[in-house]
């Protein structure tokens, strides 16, 4: 099963195609960025759904940039996105990881391409809600091992059902 990744309308490269595992890797990768930076309401809500990402429905995390819930404030969420996505890519916690990601940085520099590319569009409303109300304080707590928020569903980096067994990296 894989998931799909979308820009529509991006003058990037408009889709990143993951296998389930590759989608685990992409969403630990963002997760570590984004709870490191993430300082206003939209900015966590986009950490948490990094955090909450692939958790549930095997096979159908993937979404288009139109489904998340921009606001007239764009240009800055656009700009927080490429910053997360730059962090990842400078590896920032991967030493967290219990495994060595070979290939999330190739799936990094095509989804900031497609994120780069993409004009958002302010959301009258979405599914999602309304990312400029903070998110509520239980799910911004922080793991204590990892540091990243715990989300709906705890630690995605503590969880046996998303993560390998531990190497000796």
């Amino acid at each position: 099963m894989a998931n799909t990744f979308f820009a529509e309308g991006s003058t990037g490269p408009g889709r990143l195609t993951l296998s389930n595992g590759a989608t685990d890797v992409f969403f630990d990768v963002l997760t570590l960025a984004g709870c490191a930076i993430a300082e206003t309401p939209w900015q966590r809500h986009l950490a948490l759904f990094c955090a909450d990402g692939h958790r549930l429905d095997r096979g159908c995390a993937g979404f288009d940039l139109g489904e998340l819930p921009w606001t007239p404030d764009w240009p800055a969420e656009k700009s927080f996105f490429l910053r997360l996505i730059d962090m990842a890519a400078t590896r920032h916690g991967w030493d967290l990881l219990r495994y060595e990601p070979p290939y999330a940085s190739n799936y990094l520099a095509a989804y900031r391409r497609m994120v780069d590319g993409y004009r958002p569009v302010p959301a009258e409303s979405s599914e999602a809600g309304d990312w400029r109300e903070p998110p509520a304080p239980e799910l911004l707590e922080r793991c204590d091992t990892h540091h990243i928020y715990q989300g709906q569903f705890g630690c995605r980096l503590c969880d046996p059902e998303l993560q390998p067994e531990p190497s000796t990296r």
